[in-house]
């Protein structure tokens, strides 16, 4: 039996407690536990164990490449699991062929959560799908940390399914945890994120992952950083941007979980499965939207000891980016339900005849000759996945209205932050910090410092007031002094702010006080 290098505290294998025994042919089994706890561990080394004792094979499904590639590695010949990628299934059921699923016993899903979340630029995930869950003498297990998705749509539509047939689902479910992450933070503009890394991670032996949505913003990075590795999938579509992929060293860092260099830029290509064992990384970037995606992401990285912490730092959106994008979601959805009630001519009666606008939840499907029919159908996982995602959305803006209604109730303002408080909620983290307020907030405190203990008469409050840089929602500079104090206190700065009457007649030098009378303003700072 092969060990794997990790043994997690809490592990896949201990959850299941060897009820794998009592698994039957038909069975659904439901997986779902955060990185680094065990599923893998458990297929490699419990599972193979029983299939050889019942002399029977798996098959074990990946989404990625890499992930295949590391599997092949790490799996030996004379193992009864055979490592396919999804798409291989794909490809032959386009080409109207059938997957002989037929020399295995046990279906292994890994990184499930692929048949949804890759919905949104794969057309046949819900194919490979269909598939599998039509399959009646194999074991099909479906492992994901972030499958929730999926897995209810599962439980609701199959549990009375193979209740007939005398099978079940068995669900094992371990909370996730990510006490790992040493901070959150968010940014609006790269720029601050560059500046965040030459003032904080500026070690030579300080090692940074970028996870971008665009290919073409990966690649700029790599041109513009030295000692950096760009990695994109080879699909053809990024035919233009191979070339700049280093295979060797590619090759390497599936090999040894851990690239030489200090940057790596990379595309969704790396999100699920592959996983880093560098206490080197000590920055995860990722603008990715999908916050399962970028969970995915986040947990490449792989933890050696309760030392070993990783900083993240996540692209924001306000409340009118979500609600543009829940605007955009929903259309797409009310085209789908009203193709799936009405036909083409309900569609079109919502879109107009002549409308050109695409939807992908609605598609045309293939025929082996790569022509179109015109039949069109609604992918199942397309359909799931948007809604899904609406309802996040929706979650986040009602989260938000509800915080900044009690914070006008309480004598505060409202925020533009669903998002960022929505995902420092899910990571457990409490403190929220927007990397350019940071940035400002130092050169605040820079300033203040220049004028502690000294008197700020009207004609200097103006300057104090332009560096607060407070401003209303519609815009308008804060000039009242109760709204800088509280800003500093808001923000748990160590200043304190006051107005004072001066009542000296006259100055240190014995002239006449020609402020008299007149207030000023006080900055003092405290200790600790």
């Amino acid at each position: 039996m092969r060990i794997d290098d990790y043994k997690p505290k809490q592990n896949v294998t201990e959850k299941i407690n060897g009820e794998e025994a009592e698994w039957k042919n038909g069975d659904i089994i439901l997986i779902s536990s955060g990185t680094a706890s065990g599923k893998s561990f458990f297929i490699r080394n419990k599972l193979e164990e029983l299939a050889d004792q019942q002399n029977v094979n798996i098959l074990l499904l990946v989404n990625r490449k890499n992930l295949y590639d590391q599997n092949k590695e790490a799996i030996e010949d004379t193992s009864r699991i055979k490592v396919e990628l999804y798409q291989t299934i794909e490809n032959q059921l386009n080409n109207d062929e059938e997957y002989n699923f037929s020399p295995y016993t046990y279906i292994v899903c890994d990184e499930s959560h692929y048949f949804t979340t890759d919905s949104g630029f794969n057309d046949n995930s819900d194919d490979s799908l269909h598939a599998i869950l039509s399959l009646q003498s194999q074991i099909r297990i479906f492992m994901s940390a972030t499958g929730y998705v999926l897995f209810s749509y599962i439980k609701d539509q199959y549990r009375r399914k193979l209740k007939r047939t005398e099978n079940k689902i068995w669900s094992y479910s371990i909370p996730r945890k990510f006490n790992q992450i040493a901070s959150l933070s968010f940014y609006t503009d790269f720029y601050s994120v560059e500046k965040l890394i030459e003032y904080k991670f500026n070690k030579a032996d300080d090692k940074i992952i970028y996870f971008a949505s665009s290919i073409q913003k990966a690649y700029e990075l790599h041109l513009k950083y030295d000692n950096s590795l760009f990695v994109c999938s080879k699909s053809s579509k990024n035919k233009k941007y191979l070339k700049y992929v280093d295979d060797d060293q590619v090759e390497s860092m599936v090999k040894q979980n851990r690239f030489d260099c200090k940057y790596l830029f990379t595309t969704t290509v790396l999100d699920n499965g592959f996983d880093l064992k560098d206490e080197q990384i000590k920055l995860i970037v990722c603008d990715i939207f999908d916050v399962d995606t970028m969970l995915q992401c986040i947990g490449r990285k792989r933890f050696k000891n309760d030392q070993d912490k990783v900083h993240v730092v996540l692209l924001n959106r306000n409340n009118r980016n979500l609600n543009n994008y829940l605007n955009s979601v929903q259309m797409k959805l009310d085209e789908a339900d009203a193709f799936i009630h009405g036909g083409v001519e309900e569609w079109k009666k919502l879109v107009g005849k002549f409308s050109r606008q695409s939807n992908y939840i609605i598609k045309d499907n293939a025929t082996s000759d790569g022509k179109y029919k015109s039949k069109k159908t609604v992918s199942r996982v397309k359909y799931l996945q948007a809604v899904a995602t609406r309802d996040r959305i929706k979650d986040m803006l009602d989260r938000n209205r509800e915080t900044n209604e009690y914070r006008e109730k309480t004598g505060g303002k409202k925020e533009s932050d669903a998002y960022m408080m929505y995902i420092s909620n899910l990571l457990h983290k409490n403190k929220i910090t927007l990397i350019e307020k940071l940035f400002e907030q130092e050169e605040l405190c820079n300033y203040l410092d220049t004028i502690v203990g000294k008197r700020i008469y009207k004609e200097g409050q103006k300057q104090v007031i332009e560096k607060f840089d407070i401003k209303d929602y519609r815009g308008r500079l804060q000039k009242d002094i109760s709204q800088l104090r509280s800003y500093l206190q808001s923000n748990q700065l160590k200043y304190a702010i006051g107005s004072f009457p001066d009542n000296r007649k006259k100055l240190k030098d014995g002239s006449n006080n020609p402020y008299k009378g007149k207030r000023y303003w006080l900055v003092s700072k405290f200790n600790g």
